[in-house]
């Protein structure tokens, strides 16, 4: 947010140092890094190798969580034929089942966040350079990332171009 608040006033700042001429010279552009980052090539590799090894974590919550739903019916199917010993030891065992699999849960949502972020981050730093360089190049003034901008009369779409560029750089 502070981020916007920056861009917003050296937006500001730009035009109140000479309204009629920052309107004539100011080259505003805007680019979608999201959109970059799925469309570049090196973002879909990585979005294929992200979704392989969620598929692996997945696969390893859900084994633990039919183990605990298997504990929990047999308990509860078996709990009037067996003795109280025994139901006492299978709700200990269910109850620590249960705590594990919302532990290994946890754990594995907050992996999943934290290879998305060693995945992504190298790319979109890449993705900022390529943008100021199309920046320079095209003499922007000013290019915005498009999750802050509402709106800007005049401002250029140029993720297109930093995504071409990106991939022609064989980043």
């Amino acid at each position: 947010m502070q981020k916007v608040f920056a861009l917003l006033a050296a937006l500001g700042l730009l035009v109140a140092a000479s309204p009629a001429a920052a309107q004539a010279t100011t080259k505003i552009g805007i680019v979608d890094l999201q959109k970059a980052l799925n469309e570049v090539e090196e973002g879909k590799k990585a979005k294929g190798n992200l979704e392989k090894r969620m598929e692996e974590v997945r696969l390893r919550v859900e084994a633990q969580r039919t183990e605990v739903a298997s504990l929990q019916e047999e308990l509860e199917s078996n709990r009037m034929m067996w003795a109280a010993d025994v139901v006492k030891d299978k709700e200990s065992t269910l109850q620590n089942k249960m705590v594990a699999f919302q532990q290994m849960a946890m754990e594995a949502q907050q992996e999943m966040v934290a290879m998305e972020q060693e995945l992504t981050a190298d790319i979109l730093e890449k993705l900022y350079g390529v943008a100021q360089t199309v920046g320079n190049e095209d003499g922007f003034n000013l290019i915005i990332e498009a999750s802050a901008v509402v709106y800007i009369n005049g401002a250029m779409d140029i993720t297109g171009k930093v995504i071409s560029k990106f991939n022609a750089k064989g980043q």
